[in-house]
């Protein structure tokens, strides 16, 4: 048989060792049945390299030829490869068919099997396939059930420390049972505050599993790969609440997306507050406001008190703070934001509520308790009072009571918590710079639309990447 040197553009593997090589040569052949074992052309050149010894030559997944000698070995597409190479080697477009037909079967099985497992999840409108790695969601290997709740479970994620460390996770399913231990895979989507059977308030952080989906909840484009999430597909009885159309693919870089809050300008020139834990970890923030889509900057933050300070370049309405000692029990407040974007959209969205308490959770001074009925995606925004001053930043929600809430139907409603505006002007007084550029607080009476409008147009939406 004749030899020659060929030039491919392809792909070169690492290097492995003689028996690494053997073993892959093996399962390749395993898998596609299509190994080949000829005395066909012994030397080419790749991107400029020469390899001899070519001793095996095998078509893998999809029809791609794979080369093999002495040390490593490469790879390229059939349409690559010269057709006197692959002849020598006894390879023919059947035996390439055979392969691409091969792997689409074992495709198809893999995805079937993966839909039975129930690795596609929906969250809030969205569909994960969780057999990728998604941006958002952790993996959590040993966890210990400490107690099953109507709207989820609470558990111990780290059972083996001398230390409690507790989450609230929803959607695990029906199958387990109190003092259980799991393995799950879900994502991280804030904080959860609850009563203890010792009458303790404890908060700690929410995760959700998601809800499996069906085939036709799927969206082609998670099925065929293209995407790892996307929005959840129509189908013919859709639930209630679910958008007609992909809100989220309209946003910028859609596929990094890990999640989004709520913020307010507080000087005209770019400052902007929100939660430390809405942009905790991100790699990039945008902000969506009446001027489009802006980039911004974390500045600084208090991870103590939960606060973020972030910047952008432009000029901006923003919102004047009062300090929280003023705010007495009782005193109407307001929020506007930006709520469970996926099923609520875009637009700002106005909770009205009153202090419900000088104190948050086990009497915190640093927080008022509020009646304003916050949701997720509302974490950032500012709590305004009658005057349209910046009185706190809503931060956290109450869940459900552990150790009443099976056992009773009366669940807490409109319990939420805010970052006092003390600690917010603290906070920012350490920032040089930022503090001569406040405005003053308003003493004036004014509408409560007004307040209403000031509020909005100060507020933004976060996307976190």
């Amino acid at each position: 048989m004749a030899t020659g040197k060929l030039l491919v553009d392809c792909f070169e593997f690492n290097s492995y060792g003689l028996g690494m090589k053997a073993l892959l040569g093996v399962a390749l052949a395993a898998l596609m049945g299509c190994s080949v074992l000829a005395d066909g052309i012994t030397s080419i050149v790749v991107n400029g390299n020469q390899y001899t010894n070519i001793n095996r030559v095998y078509v893998g997944p999809g029809g791609k030829i794979f080369i093999f000698f002495p040390g490593g070995g490469t790879s390229a597409s059939a349409d690559k490869v010269p057709a006197d190479f692959l002849t020598s080697w006894n390879i023919n477009k059947e035996s390439q068919d055979a392969a691409k037909i091969a792997e689409t079967q074992k495709t198809a099985q893999d995805l079937e099997r993966a839909i039975q497992a129930g690795r596609f999840r929906e969250i809030d409108g969205i569909v994960y396939d969780t057999r990728k790695p998604q941006s958002g969601w952790t993996t959590i290997p040993k966890a210990k059930i400490i107690q099953v709740l109507d709207d989820g479970v609470i558990l111990d994620i780290t059972p083996d420390a001398n230390s409690f460390y507790g989450a609230h996770v929803k959607n695990l399913g029906n199958s387990i049972g109190d003092r259980d231990t799991i393995s799950f895979t879900a994502r991280l989507t804030g904080n959860y505050s609850y009563i203890n059977k010792k009458g303790d308030d404890r908060t700690i952080r929410e995760y959700d599993a998601g809800r499996p989906c069906g085939r036709d909840e799927i969206p082609d484009s998670v099925l065929t790969g293209k995407k790892t999430f996307d929005f959840l597909a129509s189908v013919s009885t859709p639930s209630v609440g679910t958008p007609s159309k992909n809100l989220i693919a309209s946003l910028p870089e859609s596929d990094d997306l890990k999640s989004s809050g709520s913020g307010f300008f507080i000087t005209d020139d770019g400052y902007l507050i929100s939660n430390n834990h809405v942009v905790k970890d991100a790699t990039k923030v945008r902000l969506i406001t009446s001027e489009g889509t802006l980039d911004a900057k974390v500045v600084q933050v208090d991870a103590a008190n939960d606060l973020a300070l972030l910047k952008v370049s432009g000029k901006f309405s923003s919102l004047p703070i009062a300090e929280s000692r003023t705010v007495h029990l009782g005193v109407t407040v307001a929020t506007v934001g930006f709520p469970k974007i996926v099923s609520q959209g875009f637009a700002p969205k106005l909770a009205k509520g009153e202090i419900a308490s000088l104190s948050g959770i086990q009497d915190d001074p640093g927080y008022f308790q509020i009646s304003a009925p916050v949701q997720h995606g509302n974490s950032g925004g500012a709590l305004v009072d009658e005057h349209g001053n910046v009185v706190g930043v809503v931060s956290a929600k109450l869940g459900v009571t552990i150790g009443r809430a099976r056992t009773s139907d009366e669940l807490p409603e409109n319990v939420n918590y805010a970052v006092k505006s003390s600690l917010l002007l603290n906070f920012l007084e350490s920032v040089p710079g930022v503090s001569a550029k406040l405005k003053q607080p308003i003493t004036a009476d004014r509408k409560f639309e007004d307040v209403v409008k000031s509020a909005q147009d100060a507020a933004v939406l976060i996307l976190v990447y």
